[in-house]
């Protein structure tokens, strides 16, 4: 799949038609529409209170956007992206940051923060998650000046173990998809977990911060990750997508994660990325039987007690 070069005189829109009458539409401007759209939809689909960003949110983090006029790339680039069929109904949408990253051998150049991506209950089976993540890193790699090589695309995720009976359910019921399955969904798609105890800092002043999460990464060759390329990759994400701006040093939550990956980083640690597919299975059936387990993590370490 080929995305389309930017329009010209648009409000920074990339355009792309696919077969089937399907398109897609992305920009990178707070004033677009196409947020709007956008949102409409993204309100249908997330339900958890800390983890839902609100319009004025996305528009913060969407005009912090370099001017397209400076002569040199990007260091970062947030995006709304959404997918339509040819009557214009809205099948699904993305949002997330990509990133550049200094230089570390082994690893990408670019970061993908993916913060939300959904596809509409009634176009589910229709393979358009994965269109809307092949989109996602070819759009992340030219929206930062057509950088070489595939990025690394993070994700997070509810962690079923960390959540309470009562989130699990409404999240089930109102985003259409067990949470196990949506891990082992996004498994097949190729993802992996962060090894790494992450919590998302508050999205605003009126949330809290979200640590019933497990962290995780496509698009990544090999076992491990340099901490240097995580601490790299949460700093620019923390400070766009979450804080809106605000010096992530000033965030406790943010703080304590980044002040550890740094010391980690100049001790030469890696992060594991683990295979968390064994761990999903023994979590198939009734969630009263599933075994004493703090995290997915540590069921997929094998440290459950």
């Amino acid at each position: 799949m080929q995305v389309n070069q930017p329009i010209p005189d648009s409000d920074d829109v990339w355009a792309l038609s696919l077969e089937g009458g399907l398109r897609i539409r992305a920009t990178a401007s707070p004033a677009s529409p196409i947020v709007d759209e956008f949102f409409e939809a993204y309100e249908r689909a997330f339900v958890l209170p800390d983890e839902k960003e609100d319009i004025a949110g996305f528009r913060a983090c969407l005009a912090m956007n370099e001017d397209r006029g400076c002569s040199a790339p990007p260091s970062h680039r947030e995006l709304i992206a959404v997918i339509e069929d040819d009557g214009g109904t809205l099948l699904g949408g993305a949002n997330f940051l990509a990133s550049a990253i200094q230089a570390i051998d082994g690893h990408p150049s670019t970061s993908v923060a993916l913060n939300y991506l959904f596809v509409d209950q009634a176009a589910r089976g229709r393979g358009l998650s994965r269109l809307l993540l092949a989109m996602v890193a070819q759009l992340s790699v030219r929206a930062l000046g057509d950088r070489t090589g595939n990025p690394a695309i993070f994700i997070e995720q509810n962690d079923p173990l960390r959540m309470t009976a009562a989130e699990y359910e409404e999240d089930n019921e109102r985003g259409g998809t067990d949470q196990v399955e949506r891990l082992r969904l996004w498994q097949h798609l190729g993802a992996r977990a962060v090894d790494f105890a992450y919590v998302q800092p508050a999205l605003s002043a009126d949330q809290a911060a979200e640590d019933a999460l497990v962290y995780s990464v496509l698009g990544f060759d090999g076992p491990h990750m340099s901490a240097r390329f995580l601490h790299d990759h949460l700093q620019s994400f923390f400070r766009i997508s979450v804080l809106k701006g605000q010096d992530p040093t000033g965030d406790p939550t943010a703080a304590a994660q980044l002040e550890e990956l740094s010391a980690r980083a100049d001790a030469g640690g890696l992060i594991d990325l683990l295979d968390i597919g064994p761990a999903l299975e023994t979590l198939s059936g009734d969630r009263g039987n599933w075994p004493r387990c703090g995290s997915i993590l540590e069921l997929a370490r094998g440290d459950c007690g």
